[in-house]
């Protein structure tokens, strides 16, 4: 919850107005779970910066910088990654790649 929580809300405060949000399965053991916006996007260049704890790239938005970066560790303690890119929205897109929770 505390991934996907993180994810959406930085999704949320940059977003001109859509997010996306997928979770599909990837075999038995791992899912995969994308958050999408249509904001202005965060340049290749710049995309590591903003997984450092207090980085703030933008300071015109509230936040304390700590979502991606929180996001980021989380994925790494549960054994998975955490991918930035280009959305097909125009925005950000996150891609968490993540085992499965043990039923």
């Amino acid at each position: 919850m505390e991934i996907a929580g993180n994810g959406m809300e930085n999704a949320g405060k940059w977003c001109k107005g859509r997010v996306r949000v997928r979770a599909v399965p990837e075999g038995e053991t791992h899912l995969t779970l994308t958050i999408e916006d249509d904001g202005p996007g965060l340049p290749p260049e710049r995309r590591d910066e903003v997984l450092k704890r207090g980085a703030r790239l933008d300071e015109s938005a509230p936040g304390s910088g700590l979502g991606l970066s929180i996001v980021d560790e989380l994925a790494r303690a549960y054994r998975g990654s955490l991918i930035l890119g280009d959305s097909t929205m125009g925005g950000l897109m996150l891609t968490l790649h993540l085992p499965r929770a043990e039923g």
